[in-house]
């Protein structure tokens, strides 16, 4: 676990006239040091803070004596009563209602109002983003667990988490990891903890995330943003508001970096997937390799790993299927019937451009169809109509069998099973020059290793809120997986033989996985063009048999040749494989700025085409029923929060600047 980069000043006794002399903060440690997994320090933190707010907040509802304003009329008798001495008019008398109040929690970090929704909380005369004309309680509208339970008694034992549709933000990137998320519930259970630090009564939700090779828990309330139509504004599903989870995970996401606006601006969804899930996560396109065999990929690694993909739009309209990329879409299965392999793709496009793909009938346990936005592809036609598959390794998951009375929760990695996890860490920058190199050494074979190295995510601390500036661009990294040669060591060099690489683009993370056969020696190397620099960065590697590990950061004389003989090891991962067809296409790959935007509000423009039950002016009309009976019921103008921090009579800190522990990174 990276050391703090600051110490807190020294004090001053008043009248001591001893002047403050801060002292001197300890200087960047100069060398990659082993990095710790802090899943139960995190797990220990969610526990106290959940604690808390038990102690500080009921959760009942009581009714409670509230002065009523008086109305023009009131003050002009009272006005004429005065004057008169009593003979026009009448006299004033306070009138009281009786209101019923509820004691629930408000996250006073990170409020339902303009300072949480734009970046750096500024009003919305300088800013572009629409903000929104109300701010809910979910509370209103459901109290039930937001994710789908698997249940016994109706044979679903692996729930689907619904389809997953964008809302104002330009966060598609955000729409599609979480459209890959829901093809595994367990993986959704695991973000909010099983729900063990969390309470819908209270308003309450605690949700772990990952980010910078350290795991992150973010407390919410369940306020969300929402139109002058009713429309909600952030991400959600053809569920909400009964399974709001897409929500709540938006949320606590924006939170992790700032703001609601922070998101905007498009991003990668492998970097989402590793945020969401702790695994490594790469991409690769679909005409990098042969069908049959990316067929076979999936297949086999299908079990361990999620995979999301984009759609061709250029390629759907030269076959007439009105689909637009905009459309986050999903693996579901990849299974032969009758000798032909499919892939079983879900699609939160609208069931009526669903149809046009060319699906086939392949009978399902589950028994989802088109009509639930999915469809069975031949594997030749699946990768005409899609471009890019996005493949997440859930090292960090437990994937165990489903208990019949729930989904176990245990993201944290166990030693020894399922992987064994080695992680390195470095707090200064890193450039072409200082490029690291880990040399690795397996004694046990066979062993599958993951790698990835990471750096500072760029969406933290991004100063800008111009439009014209756009997102921050990352460095591009390449990560290059070498057999060694007997003569190599940690102090000379020698020659060293390309097994198997990443993918190259201007992504926060690079990854690629490796089988090795035989037990040897072998080169993890870093890449950082010249111009470019990192600031920190980790490097972690999950294999199945134990490895040693050694970072070397001076530079020794190995020479890339080709290999006289079979490898010891072979590529494990399709990325790294990039197909280069046009200059426009060059490694690594250009830096695309609209990438991840998608369609704001692409789905409430579609009407009838959402895919819902209920659709515009209907579905309107549910939700504000559902509002106004839950309001009438209790006679009071939505949700009150009383109190805010140590019950009913407590006085509530509303400070901006105040922020949460574990949500920012230095």
């Amino acid at each position: 676990q990276m050391p703090p980069f600051g110490m807190a000043q020294s004090m001053q006794l008043p009248g001591s006239g001893v002047p403050q002399v801060p002292e001197a903060a300890p200087n960047i440690i100069p060398v990659w040091y082993p990095a710790e997994n802090n899943w139960q320090a995190c797990l220990d933190k969610m526990a106290y803070d959940y604690q808390q707010v038990l102690i500080e907040f009921s959760g009942e509802w009581w009714d409670e004596q509230r002065m009523v304003d008086d109305n023009r009329m009131d003050k002009a008798a009272d006005f004429m009563y005065k004057q008169t001495g009593g003979r026009i008019g009448r006299e004033h008398q306070q009138k009281y209602r009786t209101a019923h109040v509820v004691d629930i929690f408000q996250d006073w970090r990170f409020p339902g109002d303009s300072t949480s929704w734009f970046r750096g909380g500024e009003s919305a005369d300088f800013h572009d983003l629409k903000p929104p004309a109300m701010w809910r309680r979910l509370q209103e509208f459901s109290l039930d667990i937001p994710y789908p339970l698997p249940n016994a008694m109706a044979g679903t034992f692996n729930p689907h988490g619904g389809r997953i549709y964008q809302g104002q933000l330009g966060d598609f990137y955000l729409v599609a990891a979480l459209q890959i998320i829901s093809m595994r519930p367990q993986l959704i259970a695991n973000i909010f903890v099983d729900m063990r630090f969390s309470s819908p009564k209270m308003g309450l939700f605690t949700l772990r995330l990952y980010k910078h090779g350290q795991w992150h828990d973010v407390q919410i309330d369940d306020a969300l943003p929402f139109d002058n139509q009713f429309n909600p504004m952030c991400i959600s599903s053809d569920n909400f508001p009964d399974l709001a989870w897409p929500s709540l995970v938006e949320k606590a996401y924006a939170k992790l970096h700032g703001s609601w606006e922070g998101l905007g601006g498009g991003g990668h969804v492998e970097e989402v997937l590793a945020d969401l899930t702790g695994g490594c996560a790469t991409r690769f396109g679909t005409t990098d390799v042969a069908a049959d065999r990316l067929w076979q990929y999936l297949h086999e690694l299908l079990p361990w790993c999620v995979f999301g993909c984009n759609i061709n739009e250029a390629e759907c309209s030269k076959r007439q299927v009105p689909i637009e990329a905009h459309w986050a879409s999903a693996i579901w299965r990849v299974e032969k019937h009758d000798g032909v392999p499919y892939v079983c793709v879900c699609t939160a496009a609208p069931v009526a451009t669903v149809r046009h793909l060319p699906h086939c009938d392949v009978p399902s346990a589950e028994g989802y169809g088109v009509h639930d936005g999915f469809a069975w592809l031949r594997i030749e036609d699946f990768v005409c109509f899609f471009d890019t598959i996005y493949e997440c390794r859930l090292v960090n998951t437990d994937l165990g069998p489903f208990p019949i009375d729930g989904i176990p929760c245990s993201p944290g990695y166990v030693p020894g099973f399922p992987w064994f996890e080695e992680m390195w860490a470095f707090q200064g920058d890193v450039y072409s020059e200082t490029a690291p190199s880990f040399l690795l050494e397996v004694m046990e074979a066979p062993s599958v290793i993951t790698l990835e190295v990471s750096q500072t995510d760029v969406r933290y601390g991004d100063p800008h809120d111009h439009k014209e500036y756009g997102r921050g661009m990352q460095a591009p990294l390449l990560l290059r997986f070498y057999q060694c040669s007997k003569e190599v060591s940690d102090e000379g060099g020698g020659e060293i033989y390309l097994v198997h690489l990443s993918a190259w683009g201007h992504c926060r993370d690079a990854c690629c996985g490796v089988k090795v056969l035989r037990p040897g020696k072998f080169l993890a190397m870093v890449s950082v063009p010249s111009k470019y620099t990192c600031n920190k960065m980790i490097f972690r590697t999950y294999s199945t048999r134990p490895l040693a590990m050694k970072p070397i950061t001076t530079h020794r004389s190995w020479i890339s040749v080709s290999p006289a003989a079979p490898l010891d090891a072979i590529p494990y991962a399709l990325s790294g494989f990039q197909r280069v067809d046009a200059y426009s296409e060059r490694l690594p790959q250009m830096f695309d700025e609209a990438e991840g935007r998608g369609k704001p509000m692409a789905n409430a423009q579609e009407g009838s085409l959402r895919g819902r039950q209920l659709t515009g002016p209907a579905w309107q009309q549910r939700l504000a029923a559902r509002a106004d009976k839950f309001n009438a019921a209790r006679n009071t103008d939505g949700l009150k929060v009383v109190g805010a921090f140590g019950g009913r009579h407590a006085v509530a800190t509303v400070e901006a600047s105040e922020t949460q522990d574990g949500c920012s990174i230095s």
